[in-house]
């Protein structure tokens, strides 16, 4: 389907009706994703990349970080030590 829109004095777009009822992505205030090619602009929902979080990795970092001995004893007690200093 095609349909005619005027833009306005700032750039502004009022994206017909019929279009807005029939994506629901379209409301007021959603983030949209705005393509430029050569001579075309699309319009797509925004996705924020969906990584969920691996919390296990996060927490085997951690735990490898104050397993880690020096010579003035574990990481974890040298940084508490240090922040005692100060």
């Amino acid at each position: 389907m095609t349909y005619i829109a005027s833009i306005r004095q700032r750039g502004q777009i009022t994206i017909p009706g019929k279009i807005r009822n029939d994506l629901p992505w379209l409301d007021e205030g959603s983030a949209i994703h705005v393509i430029v090619n050569d001579q075309s602009i699309v319009l797509k929902p925004y996705q924020q990349a969906s990584q969920k979080t691996n919390w296990k990795k996060i927490w085997d970092k951690i735990a490898l970080a104050r397993s880690i001995k020096g010579k003035k004893g574990n990481l974890a007690a040298f940084i508490a030590r240090d922040r005692g200093t100060h």
